[in-house]
């Protein structure tokens, strides 16, 4: 990765690499097959590691404040492919209310730039954070007998998921930066506790949707973070969520999840809204997983 920083603003160039392997129930739309269903000429780079690297140069423009009390709000606008040439940017927004604009651009072979994402982001407590409707901490626990599979007519709106806990070690806290996005740098290897990556938070939705239900490839199209705490090695973080919405949009199926990232002590790390396809149109969910 290289950087070239200014007095306002901050630019990274990198070559996106290939996911590493899934650690739990894979979405499908990372792997040729999948995609291939989803409407996709090649395996995605999923979008909760375009945002890593992109958090990286928000950190570079904002500090390390941003970590522990900062927000994002970005969109997932075109798929990332390995190998693909990416450009990130952070600059002041046009307007005096401290959000800056972040925007991310790859280049597959010879074609054309494309954004892939594209947001706002700044210090302190964002606008949207008051909209956002958690449900409260609860510990976690083992999944459904039967991991459901519902349509757009039977979305459990309203009710909190089963939360999924991980433990994130010293050494994994490493691991995150180092093997999942090639970054190498001392908040997430040098003395410990150490920082957990901030997309390691972000990327914790999906398997808590996993871990409650039965889905076929489903596509990151945004989310919306609120940081309100240093998140730190050496403890189990938790994702709590429920279901506030949901909707078809040109034959996709949305839906839309509120969830609190906390650890140790249910100290809170991180309020976030995810925003999914968990239906692409033309595809078919496979039949309900079941447990045992």
């Amino acid at each position: 990765m290289s950087t070239v920083a200014g007095s306002a603003s901050a630019e990274h160039h990198l070559v996106a690499t290939h996911d590493p392997p899934p650690t739990g129930i894979p979405n499908p739309v990372h792997d040729e097959d999948g995609a291939a269903s989803a409407g996709y000429s090649g395996a995605l780079v999923a979008g909760v590691r375009t945002y890593g690297w992109a958090a990286e140069v928000i950190i570079e423009a904002l500090g390390d404040r941003w970590l522990a009390d900062g927000w994002v709000d970005f969109t997932l606008g075109r798929p990332l492919f390995t190998d693909d040439q990416v450009t990130i940017t952070v600059a002041p927004g046009a307007t005096a209310d401290d959000t800056w604009e972040l925007t991310c651009r790859a280049v597959t072979g010879a074609a054309e730039p494309r954004v892939v994402l594209k947001g706002t982001c700044g210090r302190g407590q964002a606008l949207f954070a008051a909209e956002l409707d958690p449900p409260a901490p609860a510990p976690g626990g083992v999944p459904p007998a039967v991991r459901a599979v519902y349509d757009l007519d039977s979305v459990p709106i309203g009710t909190p998921l089963v939360p999924l806990s991980v433990p994130v070690s010293h050494g994994a806290a490493a691991r995150l930066a180092t093997e999942d996005l090639g970054i190498d740098h001392l908040r997430y290897t040098g003395d410990e506790p150490r920082v957990i990556h901030p997309y390691f938070l972000a990327a914790r939705m999906s398997p808590l949707t996993r871990h409650n239900f039965t889905y076929g490839p489903t596509i990151h199209v945004r989310s919306q973070i609120q940081h309100c705490g240093d998140a730190r090695s050496g403890q189990d973080l938790t994702i709590n969520a429920k279901i506030v919405d949901a909707y078809d949009r040109n034959g996709h199926w949305y839906q839309v999840l509120d969830g609190t990232v906390y650890g140790d002590g249910d100290v809170a790390f991180a309020v976030l809204r995810h925003h999914t396809i968990f239906r692409p149109r033309g595809t078919t969910p496979p039949p309900p997983i079941t447990e045992g």
